[in-house]
C-alpha cells in the first residue's frame, strides 16, 4: 500500500485544510494510505512578538520543508501567504487548490448594527466600533488599512490561532479584530459564532487582501514519484493568481514586515479572458489588467511603477 505522509502546522486552521489536501488526493490516490503530521515551527513558538521582529514568512515553513528533504514528510500543506520567496533546494510547489473568499473580516463582540457587506457595510461596522477603539492585528498592511478607515483606532498586536483570538476579543481586550475570512469559513466559525460574534466582511475596493490570501500551497520535493497525482488538485485560476501575486512581493522585495498586498482575478467572457491585478506597497496603490499569458509582466509593471512613485 503507498503511504504518503502529509506535514502540516498543528493549528485547527492547518489540520482542517491538510483534511481537505487528503481528502482530494484520495480521489487520484484510492489506495493509498495518508497520515497526518503534526510540525510545530518557529512562528507557532514565538507568539508575543510581531513577526518582523522574529524573522521572515519562513517562520511557518521551514521547519516544514526540513522535514520534507528529510523524508519524515512527502508533502506539506500551507497557507500560502505564509511561504517565503525562495523554497529550498529540491522542492517546489506541486498543488494550488481553488482559492477560498480572500477577504478581510472584522469581527466585534455581537451587538446590533455591528455588521454590513460591501463597502458601505464595511464603513458601518468600523462607524460601529467605540471611540478610539483597539484593534486586533499583526499586520503591517491590515494596520494601514484600518488607519485609513477609522483615524482615530489604535492598532494592537494580536497572534495566535483564531480561537485565541477570538477568545481574547471577547475577554474585552480588543473592541474588534481583523481576520481572514478564508480561515473562518474553512472553519465554520462565521455560522457557528454567529450568536457570539459579528463578522463584516471587508471588500477589496476598500482592504485589499495579502498576496495569496485565501490560497493553499502544496509544496513536495522535485523527484517524489507521485508528484503528477498531487498536480491533478491544482485549480487553473487559483495557480494564476499565486504566481502573479508572489510576482509581485518577489519585484517589491516586501516581507511580512512591510505593507504590501496584491489581489488578482480572472475574468471570462465568452470572447476573452483577462487577469486584472492591483498591487499596494507603502500606501500606493495601483491596478492594471492584460491578457492572462501576460499577467507576470503586469505584475512587473505594477510592482515597479509602485516602486518608481515611492
Amino acid at each position: 500500500m503507498t503511504e504518503i505522509r502529509i506535514g502540516t502546522r498543528g493549528s485547527q486552521l492547518a489540520l482542517v485544510q491538510t483534511g481537505m489536501v487528503a481528502d482530494a488526493l484520495r480521489a487520484y490516490l484510492p489506495d493509498a494510505r495518508i497520515e497526518t503530521v503534526i510540525i510545530k515551527t518557529k512562528g507557532d513558538r514565538i507568539l508575543d512578538k510581531p513577526l518582523g521582529e522574529i524573522g521572515d514568512k519562513g517562520l511557518f515553513v521551514s521547519e516544514l520543508e526540513a522535514a520534507l528533504l528529510e523524508k519524515k514528510v512527502d508533502l506539506a500543506v500551507h497557507s500560502a501567504k505564509d511561504l517565503p520567496m525562495c523554497l529550498a533546494e529540491g522542492l517546489e510547489i506541486l498543488a494550488v487548490p481553488q482559492r477560498a473568499d480572500a477577504r478581510d473580516v472584522l469581527v466585534q463582540v455581537r451587538k446590533k448594527g455591528s455588521e454590513g457587506t460591501g463597502p458601505e457595510g464595511a464603513k458601518a461596522g468600523f462607524a460601529s466600533l467605540p471611540p478610539r477603539p483597539v484593534i486586533g492585528t499583526g499586520s503591517k498592511r491590515r494596520e494601514l488599512y484600518v488607519k485609513e478607515i477609522c483615524p482615530q483606532a489604535r492598532v494592537e498586536l494580536i497572534r495566535g490561532n483564531v480561537e485565541t483570538r477570538l477568545s481574547k476579543l471577547e475577554a474585552g481586550q480588543y473592541d474588534g479584530i481583523i481576520l481572514a475570512k478564508a480561515g473562518l469559513d474553512r472553519l465554520g466559525i462565521m455560522e457557528k459564532e454567529k450568536e457570539r460574534f459579528s463578522f463584516t466582511p471587508l471588500e477589496p475596493s476598500l482592504f485589499l487582501p495579502a498576496a495569496c490570501q485565501g490560497i493553499i500551497a502544496v509544496e513536495g520535493r522535485s523527484d517524489w514519484e507521485y508528484r503528477e497525482a498531487v498536480a491533478q488538485l491544482c485549480h487553473r485560476e487559483s495557480l494564476l493568481s499565486f504566481e502573479a501575486e508572489r510576482r509581485v512581493l518577489e519585484v517589491l522585495q516586501a516581507d511580512c514586515s512591510q505593507p504590501a498586498a496584491a489581489y488578482s482575478v480572472t475574468e471570462k467572457t465568452e470572447e476573452t479572458e483577462r487577469f486584472r491585478l492591483t498591487v499596494m506597497y507603502g500606501g500606493r496603490q495601483v491596478q492594471g489588467e492584460g491578457g492572462v499569458k501576460e499577467r507576470l509582466a503586469l505584475a512587473d509593471a505594477l510592482s515597479l511603477q509602485i516602486r518608481r512613485e515611492l
